[in-house]
């Protein structure tokens, strides 16, 4: 049955959803006092382009340029996650308010309004699947009240949705395969923060539970990623228990391997890691510095065209990209602050020809020119 959500009230900076579970469990992210900016840039060395990303919770999405320098900016609202589009429309998400798709200038011209959070993929035919939270009694997870569940909505152009999929009901399934255990501690008992599907892969022509289409899910609160059959929607592989802790943004490389942001919530510092999901245990590349890199509570990164990988240290606004062997070539800290200081939830890497056709002139011309701080 195809059903229709009806507008709900957007959300605010008071009610940012539930981010940091029990507060016992917090520590301190990393702080930088130092000028914000652009503080390296190996031109030969990086992936040029432009760079989108708001304040966590902000009303601002910027694009900068190598520099650091604005070329372009779109109104938002309690955005947390965009993407930007060749023509310089902006599909942006306001966090448990709905999704939006602006116009170059910022225009809103669709909307869906609901307790969308974390993340979303669109579809080439316009369908959005995004994460959806709703509260179910189920005291066989959490006893003391409802559970804050998380849902995958596969909603229409049109605003309809098309599919619904509930993770409690599959909760079993996620304990046999990943090895947590019932009932939890918390009504945030999984805390989903990222949806995407699976690209055409080496791994998933030879194993169907990594085929194209299935769906990858990070659980925050369960330090477990997990793999949903698109067509039988079974949980069908789990993976992270006793490794991950807090991670974020999991997604399929081309190759077939795995890349995440491992946040270190309680271990006290992060790591990127790139793995086989055949065999998660053995890292293909890792980043890490355990004394300056430390995001607890949110972060991002993006595998580039050139090899290179753009990471987003957010709790301290930190944008910065690496090579292969881990040297820092491009070195960012934005200065702008939104709904929860300088943080930054992910940021996005764009080519220059994905930008520059629809970016005025004068501000091209502005951004090309100048001393800039190359290495």
């Amino acid at each position: 049955m195809v059903k229709k959500i009806s507008r709900t009230k957007l959300g605010t900076e008071h009610t940012p959803g539930r981010d940091y579970g029990d507060p016992t469990e917090m520590m301190p992210a990393r702080t930088y006092n130092g000028l914000r900016g652009v503080r390296l840039w190996s031109e030969d060395q990086c992936f040029n382009g432009y760079t989108l990303f708001s304040s966590a919770f902000g009303d601002i999405q910027y694009l900068i340029d190598m520099n650091g320098r604005v070329v372009h900016y779109w109104p938002v609202q309690h955005s947390q996650w965009a993407e930007l589009d060749s023509d310089g429309s902006l599909f942006w998400d306001n966090y448990f308010g709905g999704l939006f798709h602006s116009d170059v200038d910022g225009k809103i011209f669709w909307e869906w309004h609901g307790r969308t959070h974390h993340d979303f993929h669109r579809y080439d035919d316009g369908s959005i699947l995004t994460l959806y939270q709703r509260d179910f009694d189920r005291p066989d997870i959490f006893s003391r009240g409802p559970i804050q569940d998380d849902m995958l909505l596969l909603i229409d152009p049109d605003g309809f949705i098309r599919k619904d999929w509930t993770l409690s009901d599959h909760a079993d399934e996620l304990a046999t395969l990943s090895g947590i255990e019932l009932p939890r501690q918390k009504a945030d008992w999984a805390h989903t923060n990222t949806i995407s599907v699976l690209p055409e892969n080496p791994i998933g022509s030879m194993d169907n539970r990594f085929k194209q289409g299935n769906f990858l899910l990070s659980h925050r609160q369960l330090d477990v990623i997990s793999i949903v059959d698109h067509e039988s929607d079974e949980i069908v592989w789990a993976w992270g228990l006793d490794t991950l802790d807090g991670q974020h943004q999991a997604q399929m490389l081309p190759n077939g391997n795995i890349l995440l942001f491992d946040n270190g919530t309680r271990r006290g510092f992060s790591t990127v890691r790139e793995f086989n999901p055949l065999n998660p245990d053995v890292p293909v590349w890792k980043y890490e510095e355990p004394n300056s890199f430390f995001s607890p509570f949110r972060a991002g990164q993006q595998r580039l065209p050139n090899g290179n990988t753009l990471i987003c240290e957010s709790d301290c606004g930190h944008i910065f990209e690496v090579s292969p062997d881990n040297e820092i070539v491009w070195d960012y800290y934005s200065p702008f602050f939104g709904g929860q200081l300088v943080n930054v939830y992910r940021a996005t890497r764009y080519p220059p020809d994905y930008v520059e056709s629809w970016l005025d002139p004068g501000i091209l011309s502005h951004s090309k020119s100048g001393e800039y701080p190359t290495k």
